[in-house]
């Protein structure tokens, strides 16, 4: 409501990846008319599609000045604050009895919802100065503590590839030499860190999730944590449907292709859920074009956004970072 009032009052700016965005819903509408299940398809293009664009829209819309963009990143920090003081609130309530994240708040959501926001909470304590700084520094110990009750190994891979950006492009546009200092420093910590979460979260999960429990921890069970992932066989299999329908795929939804094919019968349910991977799943919907497409969108989208982070203007150089 709040986007649409300001449409009326302010003229809309240009979205430079409109095509390439056009193309892209266009292709998964156009699947439905292939889909093993038509209506299941829609339903997938309203919440996938429809809500994640209004979301987008809205967002793009909002921030177009530094009041406005100041208040989204403190709204989104705020959210991520509540969200955080509930998990823990709930986490204590539960101990020593174990508190089901899964269970709660959905398969891994939670964490992908941390490694989501990640990049909004770096630039919010990035801007923060004085004394709220020590505020800043708390919240970011209880959100990477809560990250790590998570015990989710990727979203540490995430965390550490989102500060590579962010001091990357921090010190890239060589305003002082002390910026690049800066910048490096925040890079070694972030390794430290990062590495340290992710042995810790690694040393208690089998390097497969088709095994049930951890023999231990060493060196080579920290190699098969990537050797041996359970995502190599996924990944294949997936690969193999594609083969399948090639030029159309199974019509557009994630959760789609687990309704047309058989399960391998030693697969638990997890490995089958979708082939937990962006590029495979549109494969697996829209065939070879829907990976094409995709690509054309990311690319657009990387494009676009690597000229906002190397703009002059900090709040075009924040949001293309983010």
């Amino acid at each position: 409501a709040v986007a649409i009032w300001y449409l009326r009052k302010y003229p809309v700016p240009r979205m430079t990846i409109k095509w390439p965005l056009l193309v892209w819903i266009g292709l998964a509408v156009l699947s439905v008319a292939w889909s093993h299940d038509p209506a299941f398809s829609l339903g997938e293009i309203k919440a996938e599609i429809g809500y994640g664009m209004l979301a987008f829209s809205t967002f793009f819309i909002l921030t177009r000045s530094e009041t406005s963009w100041r208040l989204w990143l403190n709204l989104i920090v705020l959210s991520l604050a509540l969200t955080l003081a509930v998990s823990l609130y709930r986490y204590w309530a539960a101990y020593p009895g174990g508190y089901e994240w899964d269970d709660v708040h959905g398969y891994v959501s939670y964490s992908t919802y941390l490694a989501t926001v990640t990049p909004f909470l770096l630039i919010w304590i990035k801007n923060l100065k004085g004394h709220s700084r020590w505020l800043g520094g708390l919240l970011l110990a209880v959100f990477l503590w809560v990250a790590y009750l998570n015990t989710n190994r990727m979203f540490w891979i995430s965390f550490f590839a989102v500060l590579v950006v962010i001091s990357g492009f921090m010190g890239y546009r060589k305003e002082t030499g002390r910026a690049k200092v800066r910048a490096l420093a925040v890079l070694v910590v972030a390794m430290l860190v990062s590495g340290i979460f992710f042995i810790q979260v690694a040393k208690h999960r089998p390097p497969d999730a088709a095994v049930t429990s951890s023999t231990g921890f060493s060196g080579s069970h920290l190699i098969n944590t990537f050797a041996q992932s359970e995502r190599y066989r996924i990944w294949q299999y997936w690969v193999e449907k594609i083969a399948e329908r090639p030029l159309t795929g199974v019509g557009f939804g994630r959760d789609l292709p687990r309704l047309v094919y058989q399960k391998p019968t030693e697969w638990p349910d997890l490995f089958f859920a979708h082939a937990h991977n962006l590029v495979l799943n549109h494969g697996l919907q829209m065939g070879i074009p829907g990976i094409l497409v995709l690509l054309l969108l990311f690319g657009s989208m990387t494009r676009a956004f690597w000229r906002m982070a190397q703009s002059s203007d900090r709040k075009y150089r924040e949001i293309g970072i983010v």
